[in-house]
């Protein structure tokens, strides 16, 4: 994926919520630049490849995603993740760091349980494929997000529950992939929270993170739910632009720019 914007010295790749797309990231770019470049990605299934089919296969999926991304960027790259975004975003690093040799200079993980810390159903792997409707239903309405006039509407579930229940099946089996794995990376980790999401509820959700790298973690709690990511857009925003000011232009020497673009 060509650089857009070539005289910006980072690029944040930005990978949305189960079910979301890359509007999600709509106007970041705007307040990231020009230093920081923001190219949000569709899944296959999702947004502009809605035409594509969802894909809920891990392998399949990471394929998808760096075909997109050839060729990688020279300069430093970025993730960040919202929910089941974080995982994907964590799968892509080490698929980088294993077939290009490189890594991220930093990767957000925002509310999303730690890969650790996620239960595994090993009686039941396909569980998100083959669930009634009825029950899809019941856990948006548990995540929250989606209004009830949608989730009542059979034409949208028609539309969206394929996608949807590739993301999930992806997201309960990605624990494995995590356990089985024995590197870690070696970017920091941000790993975001929101005080009123039930992923919250329990700290080592979040702070599990941790043990995805060995370059330094930190753990930032932000007010609002699940969706903080777009109640408290500003406050993400500014924090992903200070962690990553500091690591790739704390010796700018330009007196003329901000501490952080933003």
């Amino acid at each position: 994926m060509p650089a857009r914007h070539a005289d910006a010295a980072l690029t944040l790749y930005c990978l949305p919520y189960a079910g979301g797309n890359a509007a999600t990231y709509r106007g970041w770019g705007a307040l990231l630049r020009p230093r920081i470049e923001c190219v949000a990605l569709d899944l296959p299934g999702h947004g502009r490849l809605r035409a594509t089919p969802a894909l809920a296969d891990w392998p399949a999926l990471i394929d998808a995603l760096l075909a997109n991304l050839d060729p990688l960027p020279t300069r430093p790259f970025a993730f960040f993740g919202h929910s089941m975004g974080a995982l994907v975003a964590l799968e892509l690093a080490h698929a980088i760091r294993e077939r290009h040799g490189r890594e991220p200079l930093w990767l957000g993980a925002s509310a999303c349980v730690a890969p650790r810390e996620r239960e595994l159903d090993d009686e039941h792997p396909s569980h998100w494929l083959a669930c009634s409707t009825a029950e899809m239903v019941a856990e948006l309405r548990r995540l929250g997000g989606t209004p009830d006039e949608l989730l009542a509407d059979a034409e949208f579930l028609d539309l969206a529950l394929p996608a949807l229940r590739a993301d999930f099946h992806l997201c309960a089996n990605q624990t494995r992939r995590a356990r089985e794995r024995s590197i870690r990376l070696g970017c920091p980790i941000w790993s975001f929270g929101g005080t009123d999401d039930s992923v919250s509820e329990r700290n080592e959700n979040l702070s599990a993170w941790r043990h995805e790298t060995t370059g330094g973690f930190h753990q930032r709690m932000l007010e609002g739910g699940h969706f903080f990511v777009e109640t408290a857009r500003e406050q993400v925003i500014r924090d992903i632009a200070a962690a990553l000011h500091a690591l790739a232009f704390a010796t700018a020497t330009h007196a003329d720019e901000p501490a952080y673009p933003y």
